[in-house]
């Protein structure tokens, strides 16, 4: 019988899953709640992945090298933390999630090259068509000065600004990626949706961290003067514009802090209080609630800060580890630029907000390791001379 024969068996499960890996990741911005983004994870890759991994037997760099054991190390460490506290078996199962993420994304792609451009589009397509639906749903019923709540995953208006940020990113950077100035254009204008999202969710974090990233991204790619120059002045008219119609002073600078300050000083002064947590941190568990002198929290609103809090310095270097080695290695793949700026995204959004890394899936896997993930496979396919990415021409529409 043919379904008896290992390679006619990962055969058909690489085609789904080759699928299911960017359905999963195209979730983020359509899954109506995390519930469901687990279900699709479960059913596009998790169970399929695992009928591949219990038979076959380990490959270094096939299922992302150093990059995978480093994470996985972090996250090992994460979870053994928990022995102190309650909650192992979810964190274990987290763990068998996270591992299967890694090294089933790692394998798919050592086994099928993706083209990375097109994805990219199709994602900022997606992006864009969500941002317009969410935007449009939401002000039908809040007056125009509401923060952008999300009708998706990203419910509260920070995550709706990380998500969004995400897809002007992506389209920004594609613009950049092209000779053709029309094209370049074209692809700028479908990003003005998720823009817009940004802005109307008024999350400062996020918005720094794009114009951040994308000073960065200029430095390194050097994109084409004339399609930056239309950029930089369409993004001051959209300043002006803002200015002139809306309180920016009120909705964004009379907010302060937002308390962030007071609960990363409650976070120290409790580690303070006992030195041991330095070492070792609090442990992890199922609830991540933080007692603070401004109130009670989900977590520290810096997901560094958690990572210390809850596993110690120890944990943080592992953390520190996989983040390092997956930046310095990506600097020599000028090819994978829009997933290295995603990623460090991803990593700046994360000083203002979020639980430790290691979780269950939420709206912050989109921001670390999802583009991770991907990093880490593509470098470790470059390792065995495959090439990086096929190639392929811009949808302009």
């Amino acid at each position: 019988m043919k379904l008896l024969q290992r390679e006619w068996r990962e055969q058909k499960l690489l085609t789904w899953l080759s699928a299911g890996l960017w359905v999963f990741i195209s979730a983020f911005l359509w899954s109506p709640s995390r519930d469901g983004l687990e279900a699709i994870y479960a059913l596009a890759f998790f169970i399929p992945m695992l009928l591949v991994l219990l038979w076959r037997k380990p490959e270094f760099h096939q299922y992302g090298g150093w990059f995978s054991v480093s994470a996985l190390a972090y996250a090992t460490w994460s979870c053994m933390t928990s022995l102190r506290g309650d909650g192992t078996g979810f964190l274990i199962l987290q763990l068998f999630i996270l591992a299967s993420w890694l090294l089933g994304s790692a394998w798919v792609l050592h086994k099928k090259v993706p083209d990375l451009n097109k994805l990219l589009q199709w994602f900022l397509w997606l992006g864009a068509a969500t941002a317009l639906v969410n935007i449009a749903v939401f002000y039908a019923s809040h007056p125009l000065a509401a923060r952008l709540e999300g009708i998706t995953i990203a419910r509260a208006p920070t995550l709706v600004g990380q998500v969004y940020g995400v897809v002007v990113l992506v389209g920004i950077l594609l613009s950049w990626r092209i000779d053709c100035f029309k094209c370049a254009l074209g692809i700028s204008l479908v990003c003005i949706p998720a823009l817009a999202a940004l802005g109307l969710s008024q999350s400062r974090g996020p918005l720094l961290a794009l114009v951040v990233v994308l000073a960065i991204g200029v430095f390194w790619l050097r994109p084409a003067r004339k399609i930056l120059l239309v950029q930089c002045v369409a993004a001051l008219l959209g300043l002006v514009v803002l200015f002139l119609f809306f309180p920016l002073d009120q909705l964004l600078l009379e907010r302060g802090a937002s308390l962030r300050d007071q609960i990363w000083l409650d976070v120290i002064a409790q580690m303070r209080a006992e030195p041991g947590l330095f070492l070792w941190g609090i442990g992890m568990g199922e609830a991540t609630d933080i007692m603070t002198s401004a109130g009670e929290y989900h977590h520290a609103h810096n997901a560094w800060l958690d990572i210390f809090y809850r596993t110690g310095a120890i944990g943080l270097c592992l953390a520190a580890v996989h983040l390092l080695l997956l930046l310095w290695a990506a600097r020599r793949h000028l090819q994978l630029a829009p997933l290295v700026l995603w990623f460090v995204y991803g990593c700046a959004c994360l000083f203002v907000d979020s639980r430790s890394l290691f979780w269950e899936i939420d709206a912050k896997w989109l921001l670390y390791w999802v583009p991770a993930a991907l990093l880490a496979a593509l470098m470790s396919r470059a390792a065995t001379n495959a090439p990086l990415v096929a190639k392929s021409k811009i949808i302009t529409g």
